[in-house]
């Protein structure tokens, strides 16, 4: 089943965002003025590295001088309807935070659905019914991408098929701290009880060494070490089975522990020099030295579980991602569920003259790379262009939100 099929071109599209990444190759526009502050006052919140994370509110001239969306109507009709799917699952009034701004579902959905209303035409007319806010944080905003590999696969282990993917094991325990202590922020641990006790779970060394072999976990198993570990950080495949069949298999929990980034260690060791360490270097790094892959991949303790779904790949809102819509950001920042407009800048300082890419997006995943109110990671889509976008995208941005006025 192919997962993503959109009534765009979009190898095309992807293929211009390529360009972006490198230069910046997208038609001359007019670069909007700097911010102009109106409406109620800003609210802030402190970030882990010192500072104040907060939305600024924009006048109405500001607000409809950026609302120029770059993608189809229809890829923004289609992210706008997993929306309405994900928050009306949520109770009207439960109140969602974004930087100490407070906002109740129910109005997140009348944001939602002004934007189908519109079907794509005259967006700048939402400046009339709501507030757009920018975000303004310590750090530059850092906007990377991710994608869905589509990989051969086997059900069954054979010397060629040797690296599994495995579903949510029966002994895994999620533990949510509030649970045992009201007063502790809202997380969830994960463990297993050995002895009685709860114990941390099997790290991905653990894992790799045997500690789920025969357990009947296997979803599927894969021919490619390295790819193997990327699944793990990308979150999705599309399973390419060996009797024809194709197995959409999405996120479904992981053993807790903390990710580890291979970039920043091959850097740390010299082994990669350069501002930015794209996705295609680190592969091509480890199929050069497979003997140090092991090694390697063990630095990175976490270890992802998966499940078989109908259509995806799935987000942390359990709704299917939409290619260049759909985000992942911090929960901690920014709840699930908003309407944000993005604005992505050329990594080269070479042309500022040129306009940047922008749209409106959605708040619809998370990840354990994406920390923070600076960070956050654009979905691109299945396949090897998907991944040459998503590979290479480490670019600076503006990220805005679309909220109700006060």
């Amino acid at each position: 089943m192919q997962m993503h099929a959109l009534s765009w071109n979009r190898v095309g599209w992807l293929a211009s965002c390529l360009c972006l990444l490198a230069a910046g190759c997208v038609e001359p526009a007019r670069t909007p003025s700097a911010p102009t502050a109106a409406g109620p006052p800003s609210r802030q919140v402190d970030t882990p590295s010192g500072g104040s994370a907060r939305l600024v509110a924009l006048d109405d001239s500001a607000c409809r001088q950026r609302l120029r969306d770059d993608a189809t109507p229809d890829s923004l009709r289609q992210a706008a309807e997993r929306n309405l799917e994900y928050l009306s699952r949520l109770p009207a009034e439960r109140r969602l935070g974004f930087l100490g701004h407070e906002v109740p579902v129910w109005q997140l959905v009348t944001i939602t659905r002004a934007v189908l209303e519109l079907e794509g035409q005259q967006l700048d007319r939402l400046c009339d019914r709501f507030r757009l806010y920018q975000v303004q944080t310590p750090e530059p905003l850092l906007v990377t991408g991710y994608y869905q590999p589509e990989l051969r696969a086997s059900r069954k282990r054979t010397e060629r098929f040797r690296y599994p993917v495995y579903r949510t094991p029966d002994d895994l325990v999620d533990v949510d701290l509030r649970d045992f202590c009201p007063a502790c922020p809202p997380r969830v641990v994960q463990g297993r009880v050995k002895d009685g006790k709860l114990v941390p779970y099997y790290t991905r060394a653990e894992i790799e060494a045997g500690a789920l072999s025969g357990r009947g976990y296997e979803l599927a198993w894969l021919e490619d070490p390295v790819e193997a570990y990327f699944l793990h950080v990308q979150g999705s495949a599309l399973l390419e089975l060996e009797d024809g069949v194709r197995l959409q298999v999405s996120y479904a929990a992981s053993n807790g522990h903390p990710y580890k980034s291979l970039a920043k260690i091959l850097s740390e060791r010299g082994k990669l020099s350069g501002t930015t360490v794209s996705l295609r270097m680190l592969k091509d790094y480890l199929r050069a030295h497979p003997e140090e892959q092991a090694e390697l991949f063990a630095q990175n303790p976490r270890w992802i579980f998966f499940r078989a779904v109908v259509a995806g790949p799935v987000g942390s809102c359990n709704v299917p991602l939409t290619p260049g819509r759909s985000i992942a950001t911090d929960p901690e920042s920014y709840s699930h569920g908003a309407l944000a407009f993005l604005e992505i800048d050329p990594r080269s300082d070479s042309d500022r003259s040129r306009h940047p890419y922008r749209r409106f997006v959605f708040l619809q995943d998370a990840g354990s790379a994406v920390s923070g109110p600076h960070r956050l990671d654009v979905y691109w889509g299945s396949g090897s262009v998907a991944e040459a976008v998503a590979g290479e995208m480490q670019n600076p941005g503006r990220l805005y939100f679309l909220l109700p006025r006060e």
